[in-house]
């Protein structure tokens, strides 16, 4: 499923929308061929009824979901500014730091920034995130809490850099909670449920080129909808996905070697 989020957005987009129009409209002509077109009017009112119900409650789960997947989007670009920030925190105080771990311990901070780039960074890594990102904040950590502070000033600054730290982890791990926050199948199961018992109440009026239109379009929107909240399900690939190139850029402006 996640195959379509590869392609370009607007290409990936097209055809979720043709996909949904072939998976209502043909079915929908094929089948109506097979059945008489002599129904009794009451029967299509009943089945006009029960459609608009069940296409109400289809269509107020799509916009839960939808809202639900947004702000889980939203939040975890958040998270990932706040790291950054923090991240940005800490390199300025490495760089007021006038002792000689100043380098080392940039280069731990550079090495952690590098290993969530690397190794966590993709919808494949664990709830804990990548071994190496871990590893290299615990020595980074380490290598705060041992700083001899002799003066007032590199005391003030340890205690800022102790608290930054912290803060950092916990943006971390906000930030994999957030990206592994996906929907869950039963969700995929009820839309395409909904939408399968939506087109199947179709049947029951004839198939001219007006039903056969007005079911095209409700199939592509349908379609475009299930798209996007695929989409901003996968923060880590596709057109929804976060923007990665700000690690980047501390990396080569604030935490390359002197």
């Amino acid at each position: 499923m996640t195959a379509i989020l590869q392609l370009p957005a607007w290409l990936g987009a097209i055809l979720a929308m043709l996909l949904a129009i072939a998976a209502s409209a043909v079915p929908f002509v094929l089948l109506r061929r097979l059945l008489s077109d002599d129904l009794p009017t009451k029967t299509r009112d009943v089945a006009e009824t029960v459609a608009v119900r069940i296409g109400t409650i289809h269509s107020l789960i799509l916009a839960l979901v939808f809202a639900e997947a947004q702000s889980t989007h939203t939040n975890l670009q958040q998270e990932v500014s706040k790291e950054l920030t923090t991240i940005e925190h800490i390199a300025l105080e490495l760089d007021q730091w006038n002792g000689p771990e100043q380098g080392v311990l940039r280069g731990h901070l550079a090495a952690y920034v590098s290993a969530v780039l690397q190794n966590e960074w993709h919808a494949s890594a664990s709830l804990r995130g990548s071994r190496e990102a871990r590893h290299a904040y615990n020595v980074l950590d380490m290598g705060i809490l041992n700083l001899k502070a002799e003066t007032p000033p590199q005391q003030s600054l340890r205690t800022r850099m102790i608290v930054n730290m912290d803060e950092l982890q916990d943006h971390r791990t906000a930030r994999l909670s957030l990206a592994h926050r996906g929907l869950p199948s039963l969700f995929w199961w009820m839309a395409l449920t909904g939408f399968a018992i939506i087109v199947g109440f179709f049947l029951v009026f004839p198939a001219n080129l007006v039903h056969i239109a007005i079911l095209s379009v409700y199939g592509a929107y349908t379609g475009l909808a299930l798209y996007f909240i695929l989409a901003l399900s996968h923060p880590y690939t596709g057109p929804a996905s976060i923007d990665t190139s700000v690690y980047q850029m501390v990396l080569e402006d604030e935490l390359k070697p002197d």
